[in-house]
């Protein structure tokens, strides 16, 4: 039995658990927490929604946030700098991800294999991947056909001397910025084969105000990357309706 058999086995237990331990929201609400004792420099591999929106939150808690551009010096870039503040700075991706010790990649899933050899060598990185997989038929998004790995599991092949955890993937942009969107708390699934990783990502989890919930392994993120399928969906088929769902423990 291939590998990739055996993970999808022993996520069975994993998958069951999502069914009973989570309810689904409509809209959460969870305060920013306090900065941590440790700060930490991350890179931010482009300025999209996520990411800036991820980079003046762990900025204002007392991190140091490098953004990664294709065009650092540009207009759009540097608004972006100076409306984060709190001593954010912009460079090109490889010079970013150098200077850091955790590496964002709110990218295009497309793009990934390209942006990760651009960022240069990365062993002993820690790399969030936030990033969601998914094809469209008309205006309904379908998994892609062929099978391969998750998203997460590609950027830890493209990359095998660094640490890749899955985790900022099952929400809106939005309600990262403010929670209080959702009504309630927001739980952040995070799935990783290094159980200091994932303790690192959980603290930048509830600097955001949001709850993190390690799942697994990183296999477990082939789980999570389909989760976002249904809102993306239902976006397309009713274009101007504000429809996002979130996850939310609850007790057994």
């Amino acid at each position: 039995m291939g590998g990739r058999a055996v993970n999808r086995i022993r996520l069975m237990g994993f998958v069951v658990f999502l069914a009973a331990g989570f309810v689904l929201l409509p809209f959460g609400s969870s305060g920013k927490t306090q900065a941590q004792d440790q700060t930490e420099t991350i890179a931010i591999i482009g300025t999209g929604n996520v990411g800036s929106t991820l980079g003046k939150i762990w900025a204002e808690a007392g991190h140091r946030i490098i953004f990664g551009s294709r065009t650092p010096d540009s207009n759009r870039v540097r608004e972006l700098i100076d409306q984060i503040g709190n001593g954010a700075t912009a460079t090109t991706q490889m010079a970013a991800a150098q200077q850091a010790a955790i590496i964002l990649i709110p990218v295009p899933p497309t793009a990934i294999p390209e942006v990760v050899e651009a960022l240069g060598e990365l062993s002993g990185k820690l790399i969030i991947d936030p990033t969601n997989w998914w094809e469209f038929e008309g205006n309904w998004a379908v998994s892609p056909r062929d099978p391969r790995d998750s998203l997460a599991e590609q950027v830890q092949a493209l990359a095998p001397g660094a640490t890749v955890v899955k985790a900022f993937n099952t929400l809106n942009y939005a309600v990262m910025e403010d929670p209080s969107l959702s009504g309630g708390p927001v739980t952040v699934p995070i799935a990783g084969n290094d159980p200091a990783a994932r303790e690192r990502v959980a603290r930048l989890v509830e600097d955001v105000g949001l709850e993190p919930l390690v799942v697994g392994p990183l296999a477990a993120a082939e789980y999570l990357e389909e989760m976002l399928r249904l809102a993306v969906a239902f976006r397309e088929i009713n274009p101007g309706v504000a429809f996002d769902y979130y996850l939310r423990v609850r007790p057994n």
